[in-house]
């Protein structure tokens, strides 16, 4: 049996650390909504909550992306990559449509899925490409 973590998987640990340091520093930012239109002075508390629950998603996220990946046993294996595409596109659009007055911390969790779906393009096609010339040779 292979083991579950191998050196094939620190980037997705390094994905995840990147993105719960980013989200626990977007907390300390100012909310512009709660500042202007709901009236609410500085300081602002920290959101606790709202960045725990963010922390928590991304979290499912990298176990989601990993389980299809499975980076263990990836060879040249596009579908796997598309797959993983297919979701961050899914989780783009739908964290997406909630952006208009999401808090510092939302906005910031969208734009590491961003990153996260330009990754597992540029996955998918280096594995299309990889694939072709290993099917011609």
């Amino acid at each position: 049996m292979k083991p579950v973590l191998t050196r094939r998987s620190l980037p997705f640990i390094g994905f995840w650390l990147v993105g719960t340091g980013i989200t626990a520093w977007s907390g300390t930012r100012v909310d512009p909504y709660m500042l202007h239109v709901m009236g609410v002075p500085l300081p602002h508390p920290y959101p606790w909550q709202g960045v725990l629950l963010i922390v928590g998603i991304q979290t499912i996220e990298v176990l989601l992306f990993y389980a299809l990946v499975r980076p263990g046993s990836y060879q040249r294996s596009w579908v796997r990559a598309l797959l993983a595409l297919l979701l961050s596109l899914v989780l783009l659009g739908f964290f997406g449509v909630s952006l208009m007055h999401a808090p510092p911390y939302m906005v910031w969790h969208w734009l590491w899925i961003a990153c996260a779906s330009v990754t597992l393009l540029v996955l998918f096609s280096i594995s299309v490409i990889q694939k072709l010339r290993a099917h011609a040779a």
